[in-house]
C-alpha cells in the first residue's frame, strides 16, 4: 500500500494507523467534494490494503465495495459517512485507554 514511501530521515516514519487514518480522510474528502475519480481511487486504496485471509478484512471489503457502488450511485454523503464512522472507530482505538486512578481503587468491587 505505501511501499514506495520515501521516509525523511530526521522524520519518524508515521505508524500504520496514522496512515490508516489519512488514507479515510483523503477519501472522506474526495467524497465531500464529489471528486468521483479521487473518491474511487481512495477506497480502492484502503480496499487493495486488506488481507483478505481473515473475516474481519472481508467484512471491511464489503463496506468498502459498498462505499464504491455509493460513489458510483453519486451518494457521495452516504460514502462519506460511511468512511467517517469506520475512520473514527479507528482514532478511537488509537487512543490510549484512561487508566484507573489510585483515588478510585476504593471504590472497585472486590471479586
Amino acid at each position: 500500500m505505501f511501499t514506495n514511501a520515501v521516509i525523511d530521515a530526521d522524520r519518524q516514519a508515521p505508524d500504520p494507523l496514522s496512515l490508516l487514518v489519512r488514507a479515510y480522510d483523503r477519501a472522506i474528502r474526495a467524497c465531500e467534494t464529489f471528486d468521483h475519480r479521487g473518491a474511487i481511487a481512495s477506497i480502492s486504496v484502503l480496499r487493495d490494503a486488506l488481507d483478505l485471509d481473515s473475516p474481519a478484512s472481508r467484512s471491511f471489503d464489503s463496506l468498502y465495495k459498498w462505499c464504491l457502488e455509493r460513489v458510483d450511485a453519486h451518494d457521495f454523503m452516504g460514502a462519506a459517512q460511511c468512511l467517517r464512522t469506520l475512520r473514527d472507530a479507528w482514532r478511537r482505538a488509537s487512543q490510549p485507554s484512561p487508566l484507573v486512578s489510585p483515588s478510585t481503587w476504593d471504590d472497585l468491587p472486590i471479586c
